[in-house]
Formats: structure tokens, C-alpha cells, sequence
């Protein structure tokens, strides 16, 4: 097995956005982008059939490096890969990821990363079945940095199937906001970047929240829009702005990662018109997925879920997508004592 640095661009994104339901998060833009909001990157490809880029994040004494929404697995180990295809064949999927996770991990921690880090964070993109016991026994369950429950809506489908697929309200206030003329379109001019940023800022007054800075908003914005990743979309009536919403597109999936609307003419359903007309966009553009990006799982038990995400949850459940219960962030400590005093609480593997 052999773990490779990865310098070029084309190599990353070839492999990471050709595995299915790609994330963002571990395309080479968004890496591009936390470098250039101080953070140093590091991307690796370990025996040609997992990839994890990671993020250096520091605090106060020390940081840790991090992996949102990764490693990223192929789907089918690619031919020429040293070890991974005899896993699989000989343990089946689940031993076979759970060894070469292990092998990762094992000459990760080998290469001496800059900078102290008191653990080393992952979010693997799998379902829960699919990571079944993947995290090495000395690893801990931590609160969600990304998503542990998305909602998926499967693109494959006409846009009857999709109508048909969501909840007759959401199918309802569809109908209003046509009724009511709302438009909706991608960004054109500079000033509509200024346009989601206010209503962002109107959004969390409203529903006592705080969003990211509006200044990183912009950032990432104007940093992932030249390399096709973020667009606007935007939702209008009478020349007025009545929702918006910050998308990101990479691989088969369309991300829906912001969005904000106004406190006024609310009757008009303007956001249901705007994930509308997203949907379709994504669509005709031939991605696979539009995820919703964050939602509650099932179960109130569970230890990922928000009472706080009970509202977002249901309008989201309305679009007919298919909920996925993510295996959720997990770090690896290097000193385990600084660990719990840091952390004190969470799951442990063992």
C-alpha cells in the first residue's frame, strides 16, 4: 500500500468527484479556499482507492487536522491497486474498508504533519451501514462538524416523480409561489452577493440565530464562484429580493449550503419557488443529487439530533428526499489525556 502527497489539481478532483455523492468539502477548491483563509492543506490518495484532504486548524496551545466529509472511498477499488481489491474479495466490503482505513491511518500518522496537533478529525461520507465498526477502537464520537443526517432528492427521476415524491403542502406552496409570480435566477450582477449577505443577516435576526460571518460568506463565495463551485440563486418579485440561497456544485451532487429570505411578503412562498427552480437547474445540468445538507435522523435519541433543527427538518422533508444517517465526525486523539480535558463527554469506540 502507498500513500501519496497529491500536488495537481486534475489528479484530486478526477478522483474525488468521480466517486458517487460527492462532497465539496473535498474537492481541490475548497482546499484552495481554507489555504487562503490561513488554514495550511494537506491531500493524500492512499493506494489509489481512498483520498483524504485535511485541513490544519489551530487553537490557543495546539489545532488538530481535519477531514470534512472524509476520506473519501472508491466506490470500486480501480484496477492496479495493490491490496484493497484482495480485501474486498476475501472480507468483503466492510473488513475490506475497515483494513485499509487502518492502513491509512497507520502511515498518515507516519508523515509528521506540521504543527502540533492534538487529534485528527474524520467525517468518512459513509451511511451508517456502510461504516459498520470502520473506526478503529481508540477513536471517539464528537459532535457534528458537517451534517450527520442529509436529505438526498435523486435527480434520475422526471419532474413529475419528483412532484409526486414530496409532500402535498411543499407541492402547495409551490403552486403560491407561482401564483404570486415569483422568478427565480442564478447571480448576474455584484450586488446580488450583497443581497444574500443582507438577507442572511435578516434571516438569523429574525429566527435568533447567528450565521457565519458575512465577510467569510463573501469569501467563500467569491473564491469557489471562479472555479465554477458556488453560485447564487435568487428569488424575486416586483424587483425585489425574497430569498436567496448559496449553493455549491461538485462531482453528481448540487449542495444547497445557504439560504435566507425576507421577513416580508412571506405569503408569497418565495424559498419554495427557489429550491424549486435549483432542483430543476441541477437537473438539466445532469447532477444526480440536490442535498439539502442537514437534518435531523429519525430517532430524538440519537446523539446527533437538535431540537433546534426540528423546524428545518420538516420543511426539508417535505421535498421527498431520502434521508441518510451519516456515521458522523469521529477524532483520534494523540495524547488521550489532553484529549478528555479538552473534551470531556462523547462516545468512545473503546
Amino acid at each position: 500500500m502507498t500513500l501519496v502527497e497529491i500536488h495537481d489539481q486534475k489528479t484530486w478532483d478526477s478522483f474525488v468527484s468521480a466517486q458517487p455523492r460527492a462532497s465539496f468539502q473535498q474537492s481541490w477548491a475548497w482546499g484552495d479556499f481554507q489555504i487562503s483563509q490561513g488554514h495550511p492543506v494537506k491531500r493524500f490518495i492512499f493506494d489509489d482507492a481512498l483520498a483524504c484532504q485535511l485541513i490544519y486548524y489551530k487553537r490557543r496551545f495546539s489545532g488538530y487536522w481535519f477531514a470534512p466529509r472524509g476520506p473519501v472511498f472508491a466506490q470500486t477499488p480501480p484496477q492496479g491497486s495493490n491490496t484493497s481489491p484482495a480485501l474486498l474479495r476475501e472480507e468483503g466490503v466492510l473488513s475490506g474498508r475497515r483494513a485499509l482505513f487502518s492502513s491509512f491511518l497507520t502511515d498518515l500518522l507516519s508523515q509528521n504533519l506540521p504543527g502540533p496537533a492534538l487529534f485528527y478529525r474524520f467525517e468518512p461520507p459513509l451511511s451508517i451501514k456502510d461504516a459498520e465498526n470502520l473506526m478503529p477502537m481508540r477513536m471517539r464520537r464528537n459532535h457534528a462538524m458537517s451534517p450527520a443526517t442529509t436529505a438526498l432528492i435523486d435527480l434520475t427521476k422526471t419532474e413529475d416523480d419528483l412532484l409526486a415524491a414530496m409532500h402535498p403542502k411543499t407541492r402547495y406552496n409551490i403552486r403560491v409561489a407561482e401564483k404570486h409570480g415569483i422568478t427565480v435566477r442564478e447571480d448576474a450582477w455584484p450586488e446580488d452577493i450583497d443581497a444574500f449577505l443582507k438577507l442572511m443577516q435578516e434571516t438569523g435576526e429574525r429566527d435568533a440565530f447567528t450565521p457565519l460571518s458575512l465577510s467569510y460568506l463573501r469569501s467563500t463565495f467569491e473564491s469557489l464562484k471562479i472555479e465554477g463551485v458556488t453560485r447564487l440563486f435568487i428569488a424575486e418579485a416586483n424587483g425585489k429580493v425574497l430569498a436567496a440561497s448559496m449553493v455549491m456544485a461538485f462531482g453528481d451532487t448540487m449542495t444547497y449550503l445557504h439560504g435566507a429570505s425576507s421577513s416580508k411578503s412571506r405569503e408569497m412562498m418565495a424559498p419554495y419557488a427557489l429550491h424549486w427552480a435549483a432542483i430543476c437547474q441541477a437537473k438539466r445540468e445532469g447532477f444526480k443529487y440536490y442535498d439539502l445538507w442537514g437534518c435531523n435522523p429519525e430517532q430524538k435519541s440519537s446523539f446527533y439530533y437538535k431540537p433546534s433543527w426540528e423546524g428545518i427538518t420538516r420543511f426539508k422533508e417535505g421535498w421527498g428526499g431520502e434521508r441518510i444517517n451519516l456515521t458522523g465526525t469521529w477524532d483520534l486523539p494523540m495524547n488521550r489525556i489532553l484529549y478528555r480535558l479538552a473534551f470531556p463527554g462523547g462516545i468512545w469506540r473503546g
